[in-house]
């Protein structure tokens, strides 16, 4: 680990592991939990323009909302995609996407 590199996720105090699934689970929008969602299941396998189908087919949702929902999971710092590499979830992103995946998310809206 460089001076500017945080530690990994599991050596964070778990209040803040938890405040960071809680996080996800009640501040990301629909669609950006739909993202993590879809990343968790085809990560390294699929780059974003081919899950941008896939969204729109499973989800309904458009192509221009799934690119916004994904540029701002990026800033989040909860995924990592570009140049036609596959698409991947940071450490902080793993922990909310499979924290989603036990849970209805979709009910709760």
């Amino acid at each position: 680990m460089g001076d500017g590199d945080a530690p990994p996720i599991s050596m964070i105090d778990p209040s803040l592991r938890e405040a960071l699934i809680l996080f996800g689970l009640f501040k990301l929008s629909p669609r950006q939990k739909a993202v993590l969602t879809l990343t968790l299941r085809y990560e390294n396998k699929i780059s974003a323009s081919s899950m941008a189908k896939i969204a729109n087919e499973e989800f309904n949702i458009p192509l221009s909302s799934f690119w916004f929902a994904l540029r701002d999971l990026r800033r989040l710092k909860l995924i990592e995609f570009g140049d036609g590499t596959p698409i991947k979830l940071t450490e902080a992103g793993k922990m909310i996407a499979q924290a989603l995946s036990g849970v209805r998310w979709w009910e709760r809206e």
